[in-house]
């Protein structure tokens, strides 16, 4: 005899808002291309506290004008909920 179980999902786990995946911007100005964001992979829970830290240029705005929809990626993939 063989049983199968199957997950059910933890009603006490948050779930996902914002979800990347090799995410990565890349401006182009002229001949120079600036790489704001490389591969980013980020799960975003629901009720999560997260902080963005970084020197100034290393990609926090862009990140979120992504996640906001105020720009889109070179690559990559984003999922929101």
């Amino acid at each position: 005899m063989h049983e199968e179980t199957v997950a059910t999902p933890d009603p006490r786990t948050p779930a996902t808002v914002f979800q990347t995946k090799d995410l990565s911007k890349v401006y182009t100005m002229g001949e120079v291309q600036v790489h704001a964001l490389r591969g980013i992979d980020l799960t975003l829970k629901a009720g999560e506290l997260v902080v963005l830290l970084g020197a100034s240029g290393s990609g926090k705005s862009t990140l979120l004008n992504i996640l906001g929809g105020l720009d889109t990626a070179s690559s990559g993939q984003v999922w929101y909920r």
